[in-house]
Parts: structure tokens; C-alpha cells; sequence
């Protein structure tokens, strides 16, 4: 099985694993809360960066050894730097979701159903606004340990 072959199965893999998330997301919430929380994607986007940034320093740390001097932390030890970015991405976004619902859901509470709902197509319209002024509108390349290709993120 060559490279690309393998590496779009899994893009694929991914892609449908990040949609059905989503949507278990959108199910819980709006099961509990009877509220659609229409920044559920963009608290996922900035899970995501945070955990591409986590990679991008990985890849940065050395760790030579004797083999290899030029090798990075990433390549040595890519199960560990992966865990360790699923922990950061999965973090980030669990404090910007609490940090939303106690800023923008929770003094709603009472209000009347159309009033949350605004809320959160104003949350969501500033999350996408401010990681765009954070991170840029451009592409971003990453190294990807599972393969010796590049990835691409954005």
C-alpha cells in the first residue's frame, strides 16, 4: 500500500470522526440544555490549534541521540508527543467551553428561548473573528510523525 493510498484512508477516517463529535456534541447539548450552541465548532477549532501548536513545539525541541543528532522530540518520540497534543487540544477546549458557558449561557438562563440563542450566534461569530485575527486566514503545515510527508492543517 503506498503512502498517499494510506494517508487519505486515514484523512478520511479523521474527517468522519471530527463530524460525528461534532454532532454528538450538538446532541448533548441541545438534549440538556435545550440550546443550540452554534460555537461548538469553533470551540473544536481552538482545541485544534492549540494542539497544532503543542506539535509545532514538539517538532522544535531536540532530542539527539546517537544515531540520529539532528532528531526532534516529535520523530523520537511520536506516541508520547501525540498523546500529549490530544491532552492539550482536548484542555483547550474544554476551558474555552466552560469558560463561554459561564460568560455568555449561563446569565441567560431565564431568558426567554430566542435571547441564548442570539448569544450564541454572537459567540460564535466572535470566536471565528478573533482566531482569525490570532492565527491568520493561511494554511498551516505540519510535520506529521506517522509519515515522513507533510500534513496540512486549515
Amino acid at each position: 500500500m503506498d503512502q498517499t493510498r494510506g494517508c487519505g484512508f486515514d484523512y478520511r477516517t479523521g474527517c468522519g470522526g471530527m463530524y460525528a463529535l461534532i454532532a454528538i456534541g450538538y446532541t448533548l447539548v441541545y438534549g440538556i440544555l435545550f440550546m443550540i450552541n452554534f460555537a461548538h465548532g469553533e470551540v473544536m477549532m481552538l482545541g485544534t490549534f492549540a494542539g497544532y501548536f503543542v506539535l509545532e513545539a514538539f517538532s522544535a525541541i531536540p532530542a539527539p541521540s546517537a544515531a540520529d543528532p539532528s532528531l526532534s522530540f516529535l520523530n523520537a518520540y511520536p506516541v508520547i508527543a501525540l498523546l500529549l497534543t490530544f491532552i492539550a487540544g482536548a484542555g483547550t477546549s474544554a476551558l474555552v467551553g466552560f469558560l463561554l458557558e459561564k460568560i455568555a449561557y449561563r446569565p441567560l438562563r431565564g431568558a426567554p428561548r430566542l435571547v441564548p440563542l442570539i448569544s450564541a450566534i454572537g459567540a460564535s461569530i466572535f470566536l471565528q473573528n478573533a482566531a482569525q485575527l490570532l492565527f491568520g486566514p493561511q494554511r498551516r503545515q505540519y510535520a506529521n510523525p506517522i509519515f515522513s510527508g507533510a500534513g496540512r492543517v486549515g
